[in-house]
This record gives structure tokens, C-alpha cells and sequence, in this order.
């Protein structure tokens, strides 16, 4: 089948760097943004059906020129293609309703792009069906790697049931789709802890860390210092954990503004680079427009940078929160048990 408009265009702003990217698309039509926005996530997410997307050589050569993006690294080129686009008012929208067109058209397509170690601890348990679909979902090489690593008693059957093609209905698939899915987010949210007793140093001192960081700053203080006594270096490490990458959205506005404003455009759009779409929300949302077109120029010059280079910027920032956090000027979003301790 010939390629549509909009998929012509998709394949064409994949190609460029967001900024130009962003230019063109501002002559399109608002209503059509999501739709091309959505077309270019399904462009870079391509599973079982790779020979459907229509890439030309023409749009290859220009791929290798400008470095092709993929699976966290294409959401965060498209949310910079539409903020250049609409503004960062509108860009948020836009996304929304594109991975939702993106969820609507295929619900495996982040089950498709979930290394298959997560994904067979997902389908742990579940029924030979379950896995019968996801199997049949993912590319071949994937299937191959994922069934020895389920279940005995699953394997077999989910093979057997993949001849079958049982239930194989859309709406059943996406009832699989979002059961596999959900456990996935719970897995990422909640990450498998060995026995307390097992525990790693590292999980202990984040738990005591996050303990820490809802007392009163006199009473922390005070902790901290016994720590201390025994063992600086603990002490350090709780200070430090007691604010980590993840955390960012959970922390006031204002706090996270007085950081971004020491923070270079080019530090920041490596801290970005392949960011959770929340922390770069987060960060966005709490920076000028001027801020902002700068963050995008400097991450439209980056290819491919080094993990390396990412984890520095990302450090650079904790720091600067690290510091307000012992001055006890960030603030986080109070939980009930939060707000009790700050009181007691």
C-alpha cells in the first residue's frame, strides 16, 4: 500500500533535527499534529511489522545523516518537534493525544520495545495464553530469546496456543496487552527487592534516605550527625539519596526553579537526553520560553551523546539539589506521612 500524507511526512521530520523539523511543522494543519506526531512514534517503534513502514532510501541516506532516533530517544525528538512547533503550552496536548493514537493503533508497541528479562518476570505466573499473544506480538528474534525464559509448564502451551491462535480477537489482545503493561509499570515503579535481611547497602541507605528527607530539618540534622559519627561516608551517601533522578517530579516548583536557573542550556538538554517524558515535563514546565528555545537548539546539535557525558549533567544538577536540600530549601510533594513528621 502506498504511503499516506501523513506518513510521508513522518518520514520526512524524522530525518531532520527538531528545530528544523519543528519549523516545517508549523505550516501544517493543528488538527493533523497529533496524527503526524503519532505516525513518526510508530516509524521508530516498528515491531512484527517492519515492512509496512514506508522508508525510502531517500529518507535512509537522510537517516544516517542525521542519526536516527529510537525508543525513549524518539519520544523525547518528538517532544521537542512539537514544542518547536506549538509552543510548550500546546505541546503537551499534542503529545498526549498522539500516544494515545499510538496505544489506540497498537497497544503492544511498548510491550515490543521492553527487554525480553522484564518481560518474561511480567508474564510470571500469567496464563499460557497471555504469553501465547505476547509471543506472537514481539519480532522473531524476541519471541526466540523470551521462551527459555518462561515458566516450564508455560512454554509448551503457549507455543501449542500460538498454532491455535486462541483468542485472538483485537479486543482480547488488548486486554492482554494492557494486563502485560500494567506489570510492567508496577515493575518499573517498584522494582523487585531481595529480603530485608539480603537487602543491598545502597537499597537500605535510599530507604533511610527517604525517611530522612520528611523530618524537620533540625531533626534530620540531628540524625544525619549520629550517622556521621559512626561512618561519614554513610552519612554522605544518605544526604545524597535522599534526592535521586527520579525524584525530580515530586519536587516543588519553586525549588526545582532556583536550580534550573545555574544550569547551562547545554548541561541541561544532556541531563534531558532519553529522560522520563515526566521529568522532562517537569523541568519544561519550570523554565522561560527563552530557556526553553535555548534547551531546544543545543539538544538539535546533539548526536548521539556519551552515557558518560548524560550521567555528569544529571549529577551537576542533583548536586546544586543537594545542597539547597542541606540548606533545607526543597520542598517535595507531601504525602499524609509526610506532612505528620514535618509536624511532629
Amino acid at each position: 500500500m502506498a504511503p499516506t500524507g501523513i506518513q510521508k511526512a513522518a518520514v520526512l521530520l524524522k530525518a531532520l533535527d527538531p528545530g528544523t523539523g519543528g519549523q516545517l511543522l508549523q505550516a501544517a494543519p493543528p488538527a493533523s499534529l497529533p496524527e503526524i506526531a503519532a505516525e513518526i512514534l510508530c516509524l521508530g517503534r516498528a515491531g512484527r511489522h517492519e515492512e509496512q513502514t514506508p522508508e525510502g532510501p531517500a529518507a535512509e541516506f537522510l537517516g544516517l545523516l542525521h542519526g536516527k532516533q529510537g525508543g525513549e530517544g524518539l519520544e523525547t525528538f518528538v517532544q521537542q518537534l512539537i514544542h518547536t512547533a506549538v509552543g510548550k503550552e500546546q505541546s503537551e496536548r499534542v503529545l498526549h493525544e498522539a500516544l494515545r493514537i499510538v496505544d489506540d493503533r497498537d497497544p503492544f508497541v511498548p510491550i515490543r520495545s521492553t527487554d525480553i528479562e522484564s518481560l518474561s518476570k511480567a508474564l510470571k505466573g500469567e496464563h499460557p495464553q497471555v504469553a501465547a499473544v505476547v509471543l506472537s506480538e514481539l519480532p522473531p528474534e524476541r519471541s526466540t530469546g523470551l521462551i527459555p525464559l518462561l515458566d516450564e509448564s508455560v512454554r509448551g502451551e503457549a507455543v501449542r496456543r500460538m498454532i491455535c491462535d486462541q483468542a485472538s480477537s483485537r479486543e482480547a489482545r488488548a486486554r492482554i496487552a494492557a494486563t502485560v503493561r500494567k506489570r510492567l509499570e508496577a515493575m518499573h515503579r517498584a522494582p523487585a527487592r531481595p529480603p530485608a535481611e539480603e537487602a543491598e547497602p545502597q537499597d537500605r541507605f535510599r530507604q533511610v534516605a527517604l525517611l530522612l528527607r520528611g523530618l524537620r530539618k533540625e531533626l534530620r540534622d540531628g540524625l544525619i550527625q549520629v550517622i556521621a559519627k559512626h561512618n561519614a561516608d554513610t552519612a554522605t551517601a544518605v544526604q545524597n539519596l535522599m534526592i535521586i533522578w527520579e525524584d525530580l517530579p515530586d519536587i516543588y516548583d519553586r525549588s526545582l526553579q532556583e536550580v534550573l536557573r545555574e544550569m547551562e542550556a547545554r548541561d541541561l538538554a544532556l541531563a534531558l537526553w532519553n529522560a522520563d517524558a515526566k521529568i522532562i515535563a517537569k523541568i519544561r514546565s519550570n523554565i522561560s520560553e527563552r530557556a526553553g528555545a535555548l534547551l531546544d537548539e543545543e539538544a538539535s546539535l546533539m548526536r548521539d551523546p556519551k552515557e558518560e557525558d548524560i550521567e555528569a549533567a544529571r549529577e551537576m544538577l542533583l548536586r546544586h539539589l543537594h545542597r539547597l536540600n542541606a540548606e533545607g530549601q526543597v520542598r517535595f510533594v507531601e504525602t499524609k506521612a509526610d506532612a505528620a513528621a514535618h509536624a511532629g
